[in-house]
């Protein structure tokens, strides 16, 4: 898994915990991550069948181990970018569920973020 591939199941796993996730939802994040790093160049269609096959239990480890790809091959721009646009993309239905700031609060621990000065810069 290289780190294109991290932010796309990070992202997904955010927007999955919820229900269900559309097509679309999948394209806006396969353009975030052109726009902000470059060629995806991996088959999101297979993620998304892998990760569906999975227990709740190997779902979060897969998400905690995108999260170290991730970290262990981005800048810490990047980083908050992905932060960022993960904020913005579980807070676009009006509120944030209980499971959602979970996995939020996952994603800032692994990368050293405090999530509560984050999201008051975000202001």
């Amino acid at each position: 898994m290289d780190k294109f591939q991290a932010a796309f199941e990070i992202l997904y796993f955010l927007s999955t915990v919820d229900g269900h996730v559309d097509d679309r939802e999948v394209q806006v994040i396969c353009d975030f991550l052109s726009a902000n790093y470059g060629k995806v160049d991996f088959n999101p269609k297979q993620v998304i069948d892998i990760i569906q096959s999975m227990t709740s239990q190997g779902m979060l480890e897969e998400l905690q181990h995108a999260a170290l790809v991730f970290k262990g091959g981005s800048s810490a721009q990047d980083r908050n970018a992905l932060l960022d646009f993960a904020f913005k993309l579980i807070a676009a239905d009006g509120k944030i569920a209980e499971v959602e700031k979970d996995l939020f609060i996952i994603l800032g621990n692994t990368w050293n973020v405090d999530i509560p000065k984050f999201l008051a810069n975000m202001r």
